[in-house]
């Protein structure tokens, strides 16, 4: 369908919401392409919210297309216009829901934006974070907020002002490795694979934070995996990017000593989204923002902090050599 000018907005979030839901189909881009041109059309008009949401909804979509096809220039241009004709406009609010929790509203928007036209999302059900007003949802302040959100997964890092989020993707990779690891892999998820592929990457990883997210994410996997391989070359792999963490500097100079390092969550899927977050610059950013207060965890700086790196991967490569030994004999040695 066309983002028509006089479209119901019902049709237009079904069809967006779509393309959000399975955003690595392929889809039809002149519903994307139809988004921009209304809205590049008129940046700070009366439906510049709708056409906002829309390309938001879509971004992770558009994400993954080719950048010859021209689609997410498009957008962006869109976008960053809304952005520049709307984000001083006049505001009396004190927050807006685009500072929320992204992950949580965007599968509700399919719901909500048909009652923003003239009414407001259902109190308690549309928002928890108490925005009910419709007039807060369409404030020039929030639609411009969701323009930069939208930029944000399109182009990282190229806008300011944007609440710190782990992508879809990276979301989407904590669950996989999280089905990985209690024992029912979703499909495409290979064991033997993942083990590898983490390996490598920490044995390839040149930035700290990167190399301190790839080491918890391996711990994680080295606690509940490496006896569901049925090959040595996995574990040779992970071995190999353990053993290639610095050591720990002298004990004491990391000046905070080890009671202020980082205790692992209980939950494997929790280990994972740490490693993620650390992993990620965005996921830094959200680390930065929210670690250390309370029920958040530990400050980046803990997680990053050398000694503790280390030693996760000297008890990380540890366990893993004696997998490797018990099931395929030391490394070196023939079986």
């Amino acid at each position: 369908m066309n983002a028509t000018s006089d479209a119901p907005i019902a049709e237009l979030a079904a069809a967006w919401e779509e393309v959000r839901a399975e955003y690595y189909a392929d889809h039809d881009t002149e519903l994307v392409l139809a988004c921009a041109r209304a809205l590049v059309a008129d940046p700070g008009g009366e439906r510049a919210w709708l056409w906002t949401f829309g390309l938001l909804m879509t971004a992770d979509y558009v994400s993954l297309q080719s950048a010859s096809d021209g689609t997410a220039a498009a957008v962006l241009d869109a976008l960053r216009a809304t952005d520049r004709e709307l984000r001083r406009r006049p505001c009396a609010h004190d927050g807006h829901p685009y500072e929320g929790d992204l992950d949580e509203q965007l599968p509700r928007l399919v719901s909500y934006l048909p009652l923003l036209e003239h009414g407001a999302p259902p109190a308690g059900e549309a928002d928890r974070d108490g925005w009910h007003c419709a007039e807060v949802w369409r404030c020039p302040r929030n639609v411009a907020g969701y323009a930069r959100v939208a930029i944000d997964i399109l182009a990282p890092g190229t806008t300011d002002a944007v609440p710190a989020r782990l992508s879809t993707a990276e979301q989407e990779e904590v669950g996989d490795l999280a089905s990985l690891l209690d024992g029912h892999p979703a499909p495409g998820v290979s064991v033997s694979w993942s083990l590898s592929h983490y390996g490598k990457a920490l044995a390839a990883a040149t930035e700290p934070a990167e190399r301190a997210g790839l080491v918890v994410i391996v711990t994680a996997l080295s606690r509940y995996a490496v006896g569901l391989v049925d090959g040595p070359g996995p574990l040779n792999d992970l071995i190999a990017g353990l053993a290639s963490v610095p050591a720990a500097p002298a004990e004491g100079s990391c000046g905070h000593g080890a009671a202020a390092h980082p205790v692992l969550p209980e939950a494997p899927e929790d280990v994972l989204t740490a490693g993620m977050r650390l992993k990620s610059p965005s996921g830094r950013r959200l680390l930065a923002e929210r670690g250390g207060r309370p029920g958040e965890g530990a400050p980046l700086e803990a997680w990053r902090c050398p000694a503790f790196v280390a030693e996760l991967a000297r008890a990380s490569l540890k366990r893993v050599r004696a997998a490797r030994e018990e099931l395929f004999g030391a490394l070196g040695s023939a079986r």
